[in-house]
């Protein structure tokens, strides 16, 4: 595994976030959407906040580890992190968030 990888991991990760929250009623989150659309809000923008949401969590968070940005109170600075084979994922030379960059912004329009 490495950076591209990774960061395209976290990419499905989020978008099967957000087909979940659209698709459980049965959940907190789901049954706070079923009360938005309820009122007449369309499934359309609905997720659309959600993944624009979700996607700034989980690509400011790459940028974070990859030493870009600070990640909440800590400054910015850069982490190590690795695969289980050892693989470098993330080193602060750039790698992770020119990956995480191409996957949630670089691919097609869904």
């Amino acid at each position: 595994m490495d950076a591209v990888v990774f960061a395209q991991a976290l990419k499905e990760e989020k978008d099967a976030l957000v087909a979940s929250y659209l698709a459980d009623a049965e959940t907190p989150t789901g049954a706070l959407i079923k009360q938005v659309k309820d009122a007449g809000v369309g499934e359309d923008v609905i997720k659309g906040i959600l993944d624009g949401i979700l996607t700034d969590v989980y690509y400011q968070t790459l940028l974070g580890i990859d030493g870009q940005m600070p990640i909440g109170p800590l400054p910015e600075r850069s982490y190590r992190l690795s695969a289980p084979d050892s693989t470098l994922i993330a080193t602060g030379d750039g790698t992770l968030a020119e990956a995480a960059y191409e996957a949630f912004y670089g691919g097609a329009e869904e």
